[in-house]
């Protein structure tokens, strides 16, 4: 706004950072890149990790129903040390994921009845590709209650209280200076954001992130003043852009007349809910865009599945220049 006032075209403060897919790692791998080998460590060893704790609370059970077998005691330690070696397991796939994709999802803002079923269709369809990252919704999930998780864990755990009493404090004045840093990203003003900019370049900060604390997506809470100027920075800096049309807006309208004049659609993948499928149609007519939408159920699941992720690696190799 202050920029417009001024007369100033915001173009030279535009920023544009590289992901961490490379033309080659989509020539030589394609869709293994986000449903191979190491998808299926990190699904497996987590979904271990879940069955061994409901193993050692029904050892636990059982212990307290009809005594103590013989053997409990080194039964549970088997079970704890499996546990143990999953969850590092989980940890690093999770934490050392090399070539995770950025995808930008930009979609109307605090509709429940929208909200509620993209936040589905994010976690079933979109999580598995890497960083998802989008504007703040008051609707979608985001990290619920995690000091107070944290500070119950810290009663059983000495090194979990360290940390608490130690990271607390730190995390707080980190953030004084910061905003983008240790948890969801505030952007405000020209500094907030340089240092998302920054932040961005960070994979494995944002591989545990994901992995640990953000429940859905790298959410960024931003102002009516700045945005525009992040939208356009994940526009700039993203292997495939997601357009939810379920309900055009004046937001959305915005972002689909820069899709539109960059010539970016080859790098969008459009979807919206059942039932929205004509108004997402129409809206892309207008500007010329000729595009699938790929609608998906109330239960997030996307119809035609094959299809939707067929279009999502066409959008990454569009960003990259791959021939298809």
């Amino acid at each position: 706004v202050e920029l417009r006032a001024r007369s100033i075209s915001a173009d030279r403060w535009r920023l544009s950072v590289p992901g961490f897919i490379r033309a080659a790692d989509l020539q030589r791998r394609g869709d293994k890149l986000f449903f191979g080998w190491g998808r299926a460590t990190r699904l497996w060893s987590g979904r271990g990790v879940f069955i061994g704790f409901l193993a050692i609370f029904a050892l636990a059970f059982a212990r307290e129903l009809t005594g103590v077998p013989a053997n409990a005691e080194e039964i549970g330690m088997v079970v704890g040390a499996v546990v143990l070696w999953l969850a590092i397991i989980w940890f690093i796939a999770s934490a050392l994921r090399r070539h995770p994709a950025r995808v930008l999802l930009l979609r109307k803002f605090n509709e429940r009845h929208l909200s509620e079923p993209l936040e589905r269709m994010l976690a079933s369809e979109l999580r598995p590709y890497g960083h998802i990252a989008t504007l703040s919704d008051k609707h979608i999930r985001r990290e619920r209650f995690g000091w107070l998780q944290m500070a119950l864990l810290s009663l059983g755990n000495p090194l979990a209280a360290l940390w608490f009493v130690i990271g607390l404090p730190i995390r707080f004045v980190w953030r004084l200076f910061d905003r983008s840093a240790m948890g969801p990203a505030v952007v405000l003003n020209a500094r907030d954001y340089r240092n998302l900019a920054q932040r961005l370049r960070d994979r494995i900060g944002l591989n545990v992130q994901t992995a640990l604390v953000s429940k859905e997506a790298f959410m960024v809470c931003t102002s009516d003043a700045w945005w525009r100027m992040v939208v356009q920075l994940f526009m700039d800096s993203s292997d495939a852009i997601v357009v939810d049309l379920s309900q055009v807006t004046q937001g959305t309208a915005w972002e689909l007349d820069v899709i539109a004049t960059e010539r970016a659609a080859p790098r969008c993948v459009f979807v919206a809910l059942w039932g929205k499928l004509e108004e997402a149609e129409a809206a892309l007519r207008e500007r010329g865009i000729s595009a699938v939408v790929h609608h998906y159920a109330p239960d997030g699941e996307i119809q035609r599945r094959g299809v939707f992720r067929a279009a999502m690696l066409a959008a990454m190799r569009a960003t990259h220049h791959v021939p298809a």
